[in-house]
């Protein structure tokens, strides 16, 4: 309810017409018409041009998502993506709060304990995440992001899930796998990614009376949506794997990936003390009292533009997160704390932790990429630790309130004053509801 009031302003703006979101709603449209082009008034400053025509590079989910709301409700016609960011995000802090539930089953804490320590982790990803960052913007480059977020984590719960199911629960958790990790590649080909690789593992498991059934399960959605995706990127740019940037309308960005590449291992250091930084947001006497601010790039040449978009540190951000993610992953390399299956989901995450410090930006959204491996280290941590946990649990606890405080702060003072891409109309609501705060507060 709370990340409901949040993304539409208090309930007062939920049909919003958000920056380049209609594009989503044009995308469809073309694709209802055969054809994979968009409106260049529709995607404007983000287009790819091909042969004359616009196109985008961002996933086709949201924009396949949009066939059936437009179908049922015309009215909605460019105006979905806070109540689509929305079940998203619903989608996403269900299935984390399901994966909490199922590692704290193995752990040494009593009954009363796991229920009050999981809602705390449940409400610290909610609010000490980056989630609340996208629910607050769901602009075009937003939306698909946690789209993409969400269904990875419900494809990781799948696949936990399936570890120990038998007969027909196997096949249902397997097809659920298979359907969440295509539609994560469809909305952001880098979470699909590692669900991708996880996806074949499940081959080598299977009963040999489920061979079949199972495989198709496993492999017939993802599988889909893989071919779905590379003939669409053909079609798009006349390439198999993914996005040309040679033809972006963007000349700083084209013209650098160009030269430079999209990905380099090169920024790899310098992307991980940007996103791991200690560097504390700015104190202002006035509310929200943390300041969210662009700063220079950890080493200019490397990257696209001088600045960096990554307004708070993860450690800031979800100190209470790595702290668990910390020792979890220091159990991957202990046999007796972890076993093969989950060393191999920890590696394809980590594929994705990897790609992102290498990309030629740095934003607060891109942090998001970093969470699939955090958020599984800490999985581990829950699981294994015995009384580790039992000791650390009050101090997890106190580190989620800190979280959520220095991140919901910092993220409100970037949404009103920094980001360039939240509606104005939201914009002077928080300014509205801000200066009443702070004129209560003189009285």
């Amino acid at each position: 309810m709370l990340l409901a009031a949040f993304t539409t302003t208090g309930g007062r703006q939920v049909f919003v017409k958000e920056v380049l979101g209609s594009a989503f709603d044009s995308q469809a449209e073309h694709f209802l018409h055969g054809d994979v082009d968009v409106d260049g008034d529709a995607i404007r400053h983000e287009a790819i041009i091909v042969n004359g025509r616009a196109r985008m590079y961002f996933g086709p989910f949201p924009a396949l998502l949009r066939i059936p709301l437009n179908f049922i409700y015309p009215a909605g016609l460019g105006y979905w993506s806070r109540l689509s960011g929305l079940t998203a995000g619903i989608l996403a802090l269900a299935s984390f709060a399901a994966l909490v539930a199922g590692a704290l089953r193995r752990s040494s804490l009593s009954l009363r304990s796991r229920a009050w320590f999981g809602s705390a982790c449940v409400v610290g990803f909610a609010l000490g995440s980056p989630l609340l960052l996208l629910l607050g913007n769901l602009s075009i480059y937003n939306e698909a992001i946690i789209w993409a977020f969400a269904w990875a984590l419900a494809a990781l719960f799948f696949a936990v899930r399936a570890r120990k199911a038998t007969e027909h629960r196997l096949i249902a958790s397997l097809f659920g796998f298979s359907f969440c990790a295509g539609a994560a590649l469809l909305s952001r080909a880098t979470f699909g990614l590692p669900v991708l690789l996880i996806a074949p593992l499940f081959l080598l498991r299977l009963p040999r009376t489920r061979r079949f059934s199972g495989a198709a399960a496993a492999l017939g959605p993802v599988g889909s949506a893989l071919i779905f995706y590379i003939f669409l990127s053909y079609a798009r740019f006349g390439t198999w794997s993914g996005t040309r940037y040679e033809n972006y309308i963007n000349p700083v960005h084209r013209e650098f990936a160009r030269e430079h590449g999209m990905f380099s291992l090169s920024r790899i250091p310098f992307g991980f003390v940007d996103y791991f930084t200690l560097r504390f947001p700015h104190i202002d006497s006035s509310a929200p009292f943390l300041q969210g601010q662009r700063h220079p790039v950890p080493y200019p040449l490397l990257y696209s533009l001088p600045f960096s978009e990554n307004y708070l540190s993860v450690l800031w951000c979800s100190s209470w997160l790595i702290v668990g993610a910390i020792i979890g992953l220091a159990y991957l390399f202990q046999r007796t704390r972890s076993d093969c299956f989950q060393r191999w989901v920890a590696a394809a995450f980590f594929i994705q932790f990897v790609l992102i410090l290498s990309h030629f930006s740095l934003a607060q959204r891109y942090a998001t990429e970093l969470y699939s491996f955090l958020i599984f280290c800490f999985l581990i941590f829950l699981a294994r630790s015995g009384p580790a946990l039992n000791r650390l649990r009050h101090f997890i606890v106190a580190l989620v309130g800190a979280s959520i405080a220095i991140n919901s702060l910092t993220t409100v003072s970037w949404l009103i004053d920094a980001d360039q891409n939240v509606p104005a109309e939201t914009r002077d609501v928080w300014k509205s509801v801000l200066g009443q705060s702070a004129a209560s507060k003189k009285d």
